[in-house]
């Protein structure tokens, strides 16, 4: 009886260093992420080069155009929350781009912002409306998403086929979100069978 007492009173001692171990190898193997989390990051803002003053400027104008219209939460992301660069970090480098305006780093809150954005793109609208398309993907958005969300929202930018529908990037964005999205396109009683856009003439003449 006194033996099973002894065995029991060393139970809670036990318990608590088991805990204690468990407790540190848990730290360890987070700092441990985290080190080789930012050795990672680091490794992507080493290997491209940061936006230029003028650029930087237009990026600025940009995400105060969608402060401005309504999306607070994906400026204070950008403006807070994102570094940008001009040149492909090692990561993007290995992957084909074909009529890239922008490339978004998820979860490192890195976008690369191709000369394309900065020439092609028309204006600030047209900007905001590329970079409204990346900050989906730092928030976790797969393509069909990102262009899902652009399209769906961009009257609200600005950006319509009355404002920038014959401009470079309005037609190759536009057929990019056919492409991605096509259930966007498939409204027969819509314009351009645009679900988002406005019904077709005979549409509206059944409905007075």
């Amino acid at each position: 009886m006194e033996v099973y007492n002894r065995q029991e009173n060393a139970d809670p001692g036990s318990k608590r260093s088991k805990f204690r171990r468990f407790v540190r190898g848990v730290v360890y193997y987070l700092a441990v992420t985290l080190c080789l989390l930012s050795i990672f990051h680091s490794s992507l803002l080493v290997t491209s080069q940061p936006l230029r003053a003028d650029e930087n400027e237009a990026v600025g104008r940009a995400i105060d155009l969608l402060d401005a219209k309504g999306f607070g939460y994906e400026a204070f992301l950008l403006r807070r929350l994102t570094v940008f660069r001009n040149t492909d970090n090692w990561l993007n480098s290995l992957t084909q781009k074909e009529n890239a305006y922008a490339a978004a780093n998820f979860p490192f809150n890195i976008i690369t912002l191709y000369p394309d954005f900065f020439t092609k793109a028309q204006d600030d609208t047209e900007r905001a409306m590329i970079l409204l398309h990346e900050v989906q993907h730092l928030k976790g958005a797969d393509e069909h998403e990102a262009y899902g969300y652009a399209w769906r929202n961009r009257e609200r930018v600005g950006w319509t086929i009355l404002t920038h529908g014959t401009t470079e990037s309005y037609i190759t964005i536009e057929a990019m979100t056919r492409e991605t999205v096509p259930e966007l396109f498939s409204c027969t009683d819509r314009l351009w069978n645009d679900c988002t856009g406005i019904p077709k003439p005979a549409t509206i003449a059944r409905t007075k």
